[in-house]
């Protein structure tokens, strides 16, 4: 009698991953956030080479990250295009007078950028799960109640990073189907993004909070459904318009 041909073993590889985890991530995060909106102009760069360098050690691939979030990209892109000084341009001005009507508006758009992107590096080593933990233990001497709603706010924002861009991506390719031409267009391009994603975003909000309303015994159902009339009545009220 035969043996029975042994089956080949499995190997199963795993990710190796390096860098910051736990409560040294999330503290690097929170203090990058408080960079990003203190320090001056010119050293806005020195945070993001910090940010990309972060990034790159740990094997996030930005390319990768830049071809799935351009339409969020685009929007960060909103203020420095509004701030553009057509006025000063056309009327053949110098740098030294357009370039100071210009650099707030692209300050904006550059931190917003950033946000994004320190939002990307955490994201990379920190599951939404994580996260709510994290901060819940952080928060605990402010009680159950206050630590866990901010802790679950937190995480939510985390885990809705992936679902906002597949929604940019479904408001983007809908208005092209009509005919908008971000190229061409850009800034009437960006409103057909934000009418469809705004309306999208507050009824997700919505289920949202109805949905935690029922399943969490631990938080008070009242705000929740206060929450949720407001998010409708606007939801309504930008259908209707």
């Amino acid at each position: 009698m035969s043996a029975a041909p042994s089956r080949p073993r499995q190997v199963h590889c795993v990710r190796s991953y390096r860098g910051l985890r736990g409560v040294g991530r999330f503290a690097l995060y929170a203090t990058l956030q408080i960079a990003l909106f203190s320090v001056p102009p010119a050293a806005l760069g020195a945070v993001a080479l910090l940010i990309l360098g972060l990034g790159y050690y740990e094997g996030l691939a930005w390319a990768a990250w830049l071809r799935r979030s351009w339409p969020a990209l685009l929007i960060a892109l909103g203020p420095a295009l509004a701030a553009i000084p057509f006025k000063a341009l056309t009327q053949g001005a110098g740098t030294a007078h357009w370039w100071p009507l210009w650099l707030p508006g692209l300050m904006r758009s550059a931190r917003f950028f950033l946000v994004l992107s320190s939002a990307a590096w955490l994201s990379y080593g920190m599951s939404p799960v994580d996260l709510r933990d994290l901060i819940a233990r952080l928060l605990k001497p402010l009680g159950k109640r206050l630590s866990g709603g901010i802790a679950r706010a937190a995480s939510l924002m985390l885990a809705f990073l992936p679902w906002t861009m597949a929604e940019l991506k479904r408001a983007d390719e809908a208005a092209r189907l009509r005919g908008s031409d971000p190229a061409q267009r850009p800034l009437k391009h960006l409103a057909a993004l934000s009418v469809p994603l705004a309306v999208r975003t507050l009824e997700k909000a919505r289920r949202s909070a109805e949905a935690l309303s029922l399943r969490d015994t631990g938080m008070a159902a009242a705000p929740f459904e206060n929450a949720a009339t407001s998010i409708a009545a606007s939801v309504d009220k930008a259908r209707r318009q």
